[in-house]
């Protein structure tokens, strides 16, 4: 009787452990709705590294502060059923060098193209997953962040407004339908830690103190910002209405530009667009030039 008593326990046991296998589980409450439900906080591993680190099975956020360039090795994938598909990383560059994050070779990482490896600039925080994979790219990233605090840097801006007295001679620039010419307080120079879509907004007022004025032809004007001495493809044209207050262009564009990393310079140019004959420069003289150009971290 007591075998049987035995029996029947431990098929009780058994069928207990294999139902909770197959439904959701909670830790510090009683109705999970999902498969791993936590009631309270979740903790991980922290560590912080000054030298050159394969991570393991124990590790999970990874802060480099060394002194030189380093590099932290994710680890090899496991080849059969018992693979760490899933498994995330986080690492932060906290030091003021550089960081480079390298697959085990001759595995690689899956970003925009798989790559060997990835450079983390100093502030700056990415996150992997393991793909499951043993070959190729056996991990992928999927977050790679500027540590800061500040969500949004400007990184040039020229403001400029004609005095009320009127516009100076010092500012005058003179345009003709041979060449593009750069618009007076319109340049900059910025650096980029690294690639970035940037949001470039540029608004700009002149007048035409020609003279005698040549406005008959009523021509057409194209502005458009330069990056780099290169023309970016962002502008506008319009055309010039007349004599006297008519004889003001008025310029407002914006739009996105991904820029790499490193130094830039950028300007407003301006060429007549359209002339009907006229080949004879204009005096012209900024109202007001207002640049920006900000991108998100």
């Amino acid at each position: 009787m007591s075998h049987l008593i035995k029996y029947f326990v431990l098929v009780f046991i058994i069928t207990l452990a294999t139902q909770s296998f197959g439904q959701n589980v909670g830790m510090n409450t009683k109705t999970p709705s999902s498969r791993l439900t936590i009631n309270g906080s979740f903790a991980a591993d922290y560590k912080i590294v000054t030298t050159n680190t394969t991570l393991g099975i124990a590790d999970y956020y990874t802060a480099y502060n060394g002194s030189s360039n380093g590099t932290i090795t994710l680890p090899a994938a496991i080849a059969g059923a018992g693979n760490f598909k899933g498994r995330i990383y986080c690492i932060k560059n906290t030091s003021s060098m550089a960081l480079t994050v390298a697959a085990s070779a001759p595995e690689l990482i899956d970003g925009v193209a798989p790559m060997p490896s990835v450079i983390i600039p100093p502030g700056y925080y990415i996150k992997l997953i393991s793909k499951g994979t043993t070959s190729g790219g056996t991990w992928e990233f999927f977050m790679l962040a500027n540590g800061k605090t500040d969500a949004i840097d400007q990184v040039s801006g020229a403001p400029y407004a004609v005095p009320t007295t009127g516009a100076p001679v010092a500012t005058r620039f003179f345009v003709n339908h041979t060449s593009p010419v750069v618009v007076y307080n319109s340049s900059n120079t910025f650096t980029l830690p690294v690639s970035k879509p940037i949001f470039f907004s540029f608004a700009l007022g002149v007048d035409d103190f020609t003279t005698p004025p040549a406005i008959p032809s009523y021509p057409y004007f194209r502005c458009e910002l330069y990056i780099d001495n290169q023309p970016s493809g962002l502008y506008q044209i319009i055309r010039q209405g007349g004599a006297g207050v008519s004889s003001q262009l008025q310029f407002n564009f914006s739009g996105i530009l991904n820029l790499s990393a490193g130094s830039h310079t950028i300007d407003a140019r301006i060429i007549r667009w359209y002339n009907n004959g006229y080949t004879g420069n204009q005096d012209f003289r900024p109202l007001s030039v207002l640049f920006d150009a900000v991108y998100l971290n």
